[in-house]
């Protein structure tokens, strides 16, 4: 539209008459120390500018003191500091490249260059922060060529992104699966936040997100990442043991050095990330030198790591193919003599309950067999004797129903935790969907169905312990019947 581009041209202008230019992500705040009639004039062709466009109108300030626009027009304010806050989410919004973005708008390439630069990438955005995990489009005025990735892109003020290859990174959830945060704050590893695989890469411009987006790709190819008062160190666990920084602050990276960041890490998390990523760590770990931070001795020594990896993949597959039948076999053992333990306790409950029932039954009996005659079996159950006994029959049914399930549920819960910490330390070769879907789920139906027994028999209980304490009443409520 001419109209912003006349507002961004203003914005320049009024710029070269300004001591402070400082450009946000969301807000411009340009500043002089003496008001002129060339200020002036700018001021109030950005103030007509943004009304044409349907904006809010910046807020402009004179002496510390908010003025309207109209007021400048007099020489009232001549020679005083001035200010002007221009909100730029608006404006960046009628520049949006897709729909549901975050859109961002940048008036001058320096302002882009310095809030990259303070941009850390694993942390969570605050809340005056764009996240950068959902598509986000940065408009940069005066930048000539477009570059960017799946979710980011980084575009002249005019102009539409061209066509975007296919995302093979993992999402953020893939990553957090195989890696492990060590920080007081939660930190995020995402890569497709800040990938690079299209457009003018090479440029000064993208210099600074190349270096965020290899940050974030060496951090997918860690085993833990944990944050200091110095920035970030990484630790490998391959052949030795590293423990290094990940990146240093003034290191560049080329985009040759990006890009083969990028297969590497498609490579590893394509399928079983955990056998890929300590195939590439071995080499690795061999070959960083001591004092090098992760990012440069990947930038080094990654491609042949890679092809080293990828040469010994298949071998290591088929070398593993028994151990992971063995382990299955294992693992179904350790589910059967689970089901077992569920199965067994669920008979148990049955049992007890079926003998304490025909206990009472052969309680009443005795009770019963020779009071049959009209008066003695009145006497007996108004006997203070019958009374205090019935409600001792009904506590010890109380003790035995808390007894049981106490104690079943104690030595189900202690079984279940068990064998789940077994897993996760003996289980090596098979994926966690073989736990989840070969183990945990029967087992969990298993649990349901003990839970599900114990309800009903605790229903039955309950029942059986409110008729026998209330068994001379009962009696005569049948016997009247």
């Amino acid at each position: 539209m001419p109209a912003i581009a006349d507002l961004l041209r203003a914005i320049l202008e009024l710029r070269d008459h300004a001591a402070q230019f400082f450009d946000e992500s969301f807000r411009l705040t340009v500043a002089g120390e003496s008001l002129s009639a060339n200020v002036k004039a700018a001021l109030q062709q950005v103030d007509a500018l943004t009304r044409k466009l349907d904006i809010d109108a910046p807020t402009v300030m004179i002496s510390g003191a908010a003025v309207d626009a109209a007021e400048l027009a007099s020489d009232t304010f001549d020679d005083e500091p001035w200010r002007l806050v221009f909100g730029k989410t608006p404006l960046a919004q009628k520049m949006c490249a897709r729909d549901d973005e975050n859109t961002l708008l940048f008036f001058t390439i320096e302002g882009f260059l310095e809030w990259v630069g303070s941009i850390d990438p694993f942390q969570y955005p605050g809340k005056n922060e764009p996240d950068l995990a959902r598509p986000t489009t940065i408009r940069v005025n005066g930048l000539i060529a477009a570059f960017g990735g799946p979710l980011l892109w980084v575009l002249p003020t005019t102009g539409q992104a061209p066509d975007i290859p296919t995302n093979k990174l993992p999402d953020q959830s893939e990553v957090h699966g195989l890696i492990h945060t060590n920080a007081v704050r939660p930190l995020r590893v995402c890569p497709s936040a800040y990938a690079l695989t299209w457009g003018d890469i090479d440029s000064p411009t993208a210099k600074p997100l190349v270096r965020l987006s290899a940050c974030v790709l060496s951090a997918c190819l860690v085993q833990e990442l944990k944050h200091t008062d110095d920035g970030y160190d990484a630790t490998l666990r391959g052949t030795k043991r590293l423990l290094l920084p990940l990146y240093d602050s003034r290191q560049e990276v080329s985009a040759e050095a990006l890009s083969q960041l990028a297969e590497a890490v498609c490579w590893v998390y394509e399928e079983r990330p955990e056998t890929r990523l300590r195939l590439v760590m071995d080499r690795l770990s061999i070959d960083i030198e001591h004092g090098q931070t992760l990012l440069a001795g990947t930038e080094k020594y990654l491609a042949v790591a890679l092809q080293q990896a990828r040469d010994s993949y298949t071998f290591v597959i088929l070398d593993r193919k028994d151990a992971y039948h063995k382990e299955v076999r294992e693992l179904m053992k350790d589910m059967k003599s689970q089901a077992d333990l569920y199965a067994s306790k669920v008979r148990d409950l049955v049992s007890s309950l079926t003998r304490d029932i025909l206990g009472v039954l052969v309680f009443i009996g005795f009770s019963f067999i020779g009071k049959f005659d009209q008066k003695n079996l009145h006497a007996l159950l108004t006997s203070n004797e019958l009374s205090l006994l019935v409600k001792f029959l009904a506590g010890y049914l109380l003790l035995s129903c808390a007894l049981q399930f106490i104690s079943h549920l104690r030595d189900a819960s202690l079984a279940y935790e068990e064998s789940r910490t077994w897993l996760d330390l003996l289980q090596h070769y098979s994926s966690r969907n073989d736990k989840e879907d070969r183990f945990l789920k029967p087992i969990n139906k298993r649990r349901m169905t003990l839970f599900a027994a114990m309800g009903i028999i605790g229903v039955i209980y309950a029942t059986l312990i409110l008729i026998t304490w209330n068994l001379p009443f009962t009696i005569e409520l049948l016997l009247a019947q």
